[in-house]
């Protein structure tokens, strides 16, 4: 008797497909996170008057934007093999991973409130 049974068989084909869209979604928001850091940086070098403190911010926010893209894409890449080698085992053990989305939401959000306070501190300083 063959081993073939299509309700397995089935789910994990559906958590492959899932682990496809789930990495091609990181991929999207990061090269979005890349591209804001370097908007960002080019337009407030085009409007903005030439500060020391504004330019060591915005360089700063920028760059960690890149990183964050940069780092978030890394751990896409390494979440979706060890997701392949789990459904390429005979067996598919569900193991609990780390929220990769949580800790990139909590990044943002942590980049953009320091932004909010360093510009809402250069308009203070006016």
């Amino acid at each position: 008797m063959s081993d073939f049974n299509p309700p397995d068989e089935l789910a994990r084909e559906r958590n492959y497909l899932a682990a496809d869209r789930s990495l091609l979604s990181f991929v999207r928001s990061s090269l979005n996170l890349m591209g804001i850091g370097v908007g960002l940086n080019q337009v407030v070098s085009a409007i903005a008057p030439s500060g020391r403190f504004i330019d060591i911010w915005v360089y700063s926010l920028s760059l960690l934007l890149v990183g964050l893209g940069v780092v978030d894409i890394r751990l896409a890449i390494r979440d979706y093999q060890g997701e392949m080698q789990r459904l390429q085992a005979p067996v598919y053990r569900y193991t609990p991973r780390p929220p990769l989305g949580g800790a990139t939401s909590l990044s943002v959000l942590v980049m953009g409130t320091l932004a909010f306070l360093g510009l809402g501190l250069k308009l203070w300083l006016r």
